[in-house]
């Protein structure tokens, strides 16, 4: 007989499975689009889904909304008719004033005009208090009913009104749109209601409104200030009468004076001075008489009197000149407020607005929403968007199985078989499938899974093969009696031990009722030799499982049944095991103590990489270490279908079944 290798040459170095990723690697960008080409279906009928229920929403259910456009155009820059621009400023047309009257077109009170103007506070569409109560509001009034929560106290009348008016002013604020023309004085007023006629309307009323309202401002600033400049000219008029009364009194209290007065008495005060000198030097030479003393004594009065007329009249002339420049400067400034006074009454009948409509708003034609072409292209780029994030989201999670590469790198172990499906639709079908087309390509996937325990390693044979999986539906039962079929052609005496006593499918494949069973020969009733069915047609014999009186982990630990294992050594060249799978119960590692080599099945892209990695695990905290895995299952038209092709032996069909 061929001499298998030794299970212990044929195992990889495992030290670092702990270190193997538990989730899905990353995606690349090819594997990416790889993948959003095989999901292209699905993201095609996410997309023509969404693209029909946008037009379906868009023509059947969405409300639809018109939009009116008035455009405001501000002439800043334009000359008043009279220049008043002491008391009304005009605008600059700087980036200031521009989103200032921005502001001012979205400002509570000229809504507030437009609301109570157009009895907005009677419209459900801007009233929200006039609305039908939602589903949801409805449903917290009936739940805080039931709690016995007591209703709010009733509101007063005029807070009623108040609160309907400030929400209806919201209402219309939220469907107002006013944005600045870039690098212009142009403003654009948009509102979007439900009614055509009404959009129109409203966004022209508000329009009409702002510019009035400029009008009221600047003839409100102008009557204030005619207001002011009237009591003002009053007290001037007053002033400059009282500072021209106090100068001619004072004129008329006084004798005649001017300057030409003072230099005369100036001159006449020289010449009496000149005259007292000339005759004090001729005393002095003692020339003088008496009459010349008494004549300088009479000189000396005139001179003082003359000296006190001169100062008496110079205070005089000050103070009077003191009052005329006062009545002058009072003159002045009342002529120029009583001007000022003038042009505000003129500017009061010719006041303009500093901004004028230059286009009222046309009533809509057609709604602004919905728009079907819009909503079915946006509908459909949002569902063939989700599509793919849904494709490779799915792609991402699969964690999941589809070339012998990935599933080595993942679990640092050698593939030793890469199976297909079996074109066969019952467990009854499969062996003679196997039996009847030994060249087909699940048989010659079998031939090569012998091959690799064959031809690995250069030790002993292994004798005793165990095959287990991750879960159930793996395959791992069909690739235990497919083996031992093949393995009938090298080898004199095979056995299948039916170790899945739990579930025992052997007699679905074999249809063997009434044999003996594997508890008779661990009870001793029955030798081993006597237990086992053969038939011809197989080669091999089975000994199959049954109902267990005690825990099927205690009965695989037992001496019996490793005594049962040393004398099939004996007797049979090659010994495998069909077990449970290993993640659902620890009978698999209990049996795999006894086993030369341990086989673990992989089902093609289905088994997880977190249940394959877990399953491992479970081997080797007991101090087992799997010899290899097999990738079962293997569909060609799914490995075409994700762009592997034909190189990895893939071949077989799909729908067919598979245990």
């Amino acid at each position: 007989m061929n001499a298998l290798p030794d299970p212990t040459l044929m195992q990889p170095n495992t030290t670092g499975l702990s270190r193997a990723p538990i989730g899905a690697p990353a995606m690349e960008l090819g594997d990416m689009l790889v993948t959003l080409w095989l999901g292209k279906w699905r993201i095609v009928f996410m997309a023509i889904a969404s693209a029909i229920a946008g037009l379906a929403w868009a023509i059947a259910i969405a409300e639809p909304r018109y939009r009116a456009i008035a455009v405001v155009v501000l002439d800043g820059g334009r000359d008043p008719v009279v220049e008043f621009s002491d008391f009304l400023p005009m605008m600059s047309g700087d980036a200031t004033v521009v989103n200032t009257e921005l502001e001012v077109l979205r400002s509570v009170s000229l809504l507030a005009d437009v609301v109570a103007q157009a009895n907005l506070t009677a419209d459900p569409e801007f009233n929200p208090a006039l609305r039908s109560p939602t589903i949801a509001e409805t449903t917290i009034h009936t739940t805080l009913d039931l709690l016995g929560v007591p209703p709010a106290p009733p509101l007063s009348l005029e807070r009623i009104e108040r609160r309907a008016l400030t929400a209806t002013i919201a209402s219309l604020r939220e469907a107002l749109t006013v944005r600045n023309v870039p690098d212009s004085m142009v403003f654009e007023i948009t509102l979007e209601t439900g009614d055509a006629d009404g959009a129109a309307m409203l966004v022209n009323l508000l329009a009409d409104r702002y510019l009035v309202r400029q009008l009221e401002t600047k003839f409100e600033a102008t009557q204030r200030a005619t207001a002011w400049l009237n009591e003002k000219v009053a007290v001037l008029e007053v002033d400059l009468e009282a500072s021209e009364s106090a100068t001619n009194q004072f004129a008329a209290q006084m004798e005649l004076i001017s300057a030409e007065t003072l230099e005369v008495l100036s001159q006449d005060l020289k010449g009496v001075r000149d005259r007292i000198s000339a005759r004090q030097a001729t005393i002095d030479r003692g020339e003088g008489t008496s009459d010349a003393v008494d004549r300088i004594g009479q000189l000396r009065i005139l001179e003082a009197e003359l000296s006190d007329k001169i100062a008496r009249q110079s205070q005089d002339l000050v103070s009077l000149e003191q009052l005329e420049r006062e009545a002058a400067a009072n003159g002045q400034i009342y002529e120029y407020f009583l001007s000022r006074l003038k042009e505000t009454t003129v500017q009061e009948g010719i006041q303009q607005a500093d901004a004028r409509l230059l286009s009222a708003a046309m009533i809509p034609e057609v709604p602004s929403t919905p728009r079907p072409t819009l909503a079915t292209i946006l509908c459909a780029a949002v569902g063939a968007f989700v599509g793919a994030i849904s494709v490779i989201a799915i792609e991402a999670r699969s964690a999941t199985f589809r070339t012998a590469e990935a599933l080595e790198s993942a679990t640092r172990l050698p593939v030793l078989g890469q199976i297909p499906l079996i074109p066969v639709r019952h467990r009854q079908s499969i062996l003679d499938y196997i039996r009847q087309k030994p060249n087909s390509a699940p048989v010659e996937a079998i031939r090569n899974l012998r091959t690799s325990l064959t031809m690995t390693g250069t030790g002993p044979a292994p004798r005793v093969i165990l095959s287990t999986s991750s879960l159930p539906g793996e395959g791992k039962t069909t690739h235990t009696l497919a083996l031992a079929q093949n393995l009938t052609g090298v080898s004199n005496k095979v056995l299948v031990i039916e170790g899945d006593i739990r579930r025992r499918v052997f007699h679905e494949y074999f249809g063997a009722q009434g044999t003996p069973t594997m508890m008779q020969v661990l009870s001793g009733k029955s030798k081993l030799e006597d237990a086992v069915w053969h038939s011809p047609d197989l080669g091999f014999d089975i000994l199959f499982g049954d109902d267990a009186p005690e825990n099927p982990a205690d009965i695989f630990s037992s001496r019996a049944f490793r005594q049962l294992i040393r004398t099939a050594r004996k007797s049979y060249d090659v010994v495998l095991i069909d077990t449970p799978p290993v993640l659902l119960v620890p009978d698999a590692r209990v049996i795999g103590a006894l086993a030369d080599a341990i086989l673990y099945t992989v089902r093609w892209d289905k088994t997880r990489e977190k249940q394959v990695l877990q399953g491992i695990r479970a081997f080797e905290t007991v101090g087992l270490q799997i010899t290899g895995t097999v990738l079962s299952q293997i569909n060609m038209r799914g490995m075409k279908k994700y762009g592997y092709g034909q190189d990895h032996g893939t071949y077989g069909a799909s729908g067919y079944f598979q245990s």
